[in-house]
């Protein structure tokens, strides 16, 4: 990502390598910068990416951590992006909200299909209760009729003997 250049100083004989590194802040949009120092990641002011060569005046967005271009000629593409942009967010906005409205509807009509399916089961409920009370008035009218029939099946019998 650097680029190193080495140099020998011929009074100390001894081999310096020094690397590039790139400044960006909002006073110096773009600077180029040697160091003896290793840099191994982006610390503000300090890039260690260049920047595209295409760019005409580059400065770094530490927010999207990327070069960008500043020259006045960019920032009419710029703001058509930025235009574009917010027409998605409008658009995404549009489509949340009727999102809602649905959502909003379905409810309602979900809350009234429960509330007649709970009418329906209290109604059944009364009836069951209904039919419970007359099954059980049945069954013991039923009982006293046997018993009835059998008293007299018992009383015949005995009047025979």
């Amino acid at each position: 990502m650097t680029e190193e250049t080495t140099n020998v100083t011929p009074e100390q004989n001894k081999v310096m390598t020094t690397h590039t590194y790139y400044w960006s802040n909002n006073d110096i949009p773009f600077r180029v910068m040697q160091s003896a120092d290793v840099i191994t990641e982006n610390q503000y002011p300090l890039v260690i990416t260049p920047p595209d060569p295409s760019l005409k005046a580059p400065k770094y967005d530490w927010m999207n951590n990327k070069w960008i271009e500043t020259s006045e000629e960019s920032f009419g593409q710029r703001i058509t992006e930025v235009a574009e942009s917010v027409k998605n967010i409008k658009e995404s906005i549009s489509n949340l909200q009727e999102a809602q409205q649905d959502n909003a509807k379905n409810t309602e009509q979900s809350n009234t299909a429960m509330e007649q399916m709970q009418k329906t089961i209290q109604m059944s409920n009364r009836m069951m209760g209904t039919l419970s009370a007359t099954v059980t008035a049945l069954t013991k009218a039923y009982q006293d009729l046997n018993k009835s029939t059998e008293n007299k099946t018992e009383t015949k019998q005995g009047d025979a003997e």
